[in-house]
């Protein structure tokens, strides 16, 4: 069982996957995400911090590349590599870093969490005791920063529903209502799941159906060259 969740700041989406774990017993991956790149490229951290979930501009991608010897593009490689490796790996909710444009077996859920700003904007105030205008544009500018990301690393919207199995409002639902939804559709989807038996060859076919992409680089040409590695040490 493998399920993916994008959420909104300040909509409840940490509470709700921490639920969600309890109720499967599955183990998350997040920030250990850019964590096994790092270790796998011998860099710390903090540098690959840098390109987690952003879009940089021009000045700022070259001081980047300056600091930790990598590129965004090759970090978009190494993240797409890392969340299909985790795929296959079986009992992981994975939060965000675009892992529903990536992951495609038709078992692993994908769970969109979201609620009116207006919602957001009273959870941040009440967190942080800030004034509305402020939690507003924080709000904003996070939200922002997201589907830039999306649209530049995999062309396409956050937002549309159309990415999602399940996209939940919890400005209607409680986090643990939204839970046991998630918990039942993960359940029933997990049936479909096609990976762990798959042989080598069905594996590069499946890869090759994909159709979102990212811009730099191609998710298909990622895949492609993932999947020739997987056959040369198959020996097929």
């Amino acid at each position: 069982m493998v399920i993916t969740l994008s959420r909104q700041a300040e909509c409840g989406g940490e509470e709700i996957a921490r639920q969600v774990l309890e109720r499967l017993q599955l183990r998350i991956a997040d920030r250990d995400i850019v964590e096994q790149i790092a270790e796998r490229e011998g860099l710390p951290i903090a540098h690959l911090a840098l390109f987690d979930e952003v879009v940089l501009g021009p000045v700022e991608a070259l001081i980047a590349e300056w600091r930790t010897s990598m590129s965004h593009d090759v970090y978009l490689r190494r993240l797409v590599h890392t969340l299909l490796t985790l795929e296959r790996e079986d009992n992981l909710l994975i939060m965000g870093r675009g892992a529903a444009f990536v992951l495609t077996d038709p078992g692993t859920l994908h769970v969109r969490v979201a609620a009116p700003m207006p919602c957001r904007v009273a959870r941040l105030v009440q967190r942080r005791g800030l004034a509305r205008s402020e939690a507003e544009r924080i709000l904003r500018r996070s939200d922002a920063a997201r589907a830039r990301f999306v649209r530049q690393a995999f062309q396409a919207d956050l937002d549309a529903a159309c990415h999602y199995d399940v996209t939940l409002n919890t400005a209607e639902l409680t986090s643990e209502e939204a839970a046991e939804i998630i918990v039942l559709a993960a359940q029933r989807k997990s049936r479909r799941r096609a990976l762990p038996g798959e042989a080598p060859a069905d594996f590069v076919s499946h890869m090759l159906t994909f159709r979102r992409r990212p811009r730099f680089p191609r998710v298909s040409e990622v895949i492609w060259r993932h999947c020739e590695r997987r056959l040369s040490r198959s020996g097929l």
